[in-house]
């Protein structure tokens, strides 16, 4: 990690339309090391393997059934009705239970090498839904099926004894 993002030299970057200096790329860098609680304290050293770990996942659901039971023909037949939401959470919440990923995996792009045999690099971007620009993050929020809550409701019918 480097001390400053000055220390680093950055090839220019187009992404659609826009061309990124070498000076925006170092100061998109200085910024996603500042947002970063762990790599904001490594300035000048290496970054620990595995160091890093995707922010913990809480989910949990709610369940309810009710049994009733009916007597047909002198037996008895059982009816369960059961009302699950899952993720039950992210209904409270629309940060709760969903989950996050690395926006990118790699930071820095190797583009060449200059005559004194510095390395030049090109940073990684993110996109939103409408654009991509370079990267400012370390982790996004997912949006899958997965991530949202559902509801779903249940019978079960048990044949008479």
């Amino acid at each position: 990690m480097p001390l400053k993002a000055a220390d680093i030299r950055f090839a220019p970057l187009t992404v659609g339309t826009t061309v990124y200096t070498e000076a925006q790329q170092q100061a998109a860098f200085d910024e996603f090391i500042n947002q970063n609680p762990y790599l904001s304290t490594r300035r000048g050293q290496y970054a620990e393997r595995n160091a890093l770990a995707l922010p913990f996942l809480h989910r949990f659901d709610f369940s309810v059934a009710q049994d009733v039971s009916l007597n047909i023909k002198k037996k008895r037949n059982a009816f369960q009705v059961r009302f699950d939401i899952l993720n039950f959470g992210n209904m409270l919440n629309n940060k709760w239970g969903v989950s996050q990923r690395a926006t990118n995996l790699q930071l820095l792009n190797f583009v060449s090498r200059d005559a004194n045999n510095v390395p030049t690099y090109r940073l990684a971007t993110q996109r939103d839904a409408t654009s991509t620009y370079l990267i400012k993050d370390t982790y996004q929020y997912n949006s899958s099926v997965f991530d949202v809550w559902t509801a779903q409701l249940g019978i079960r019918y048990t044949f008479g004894k």
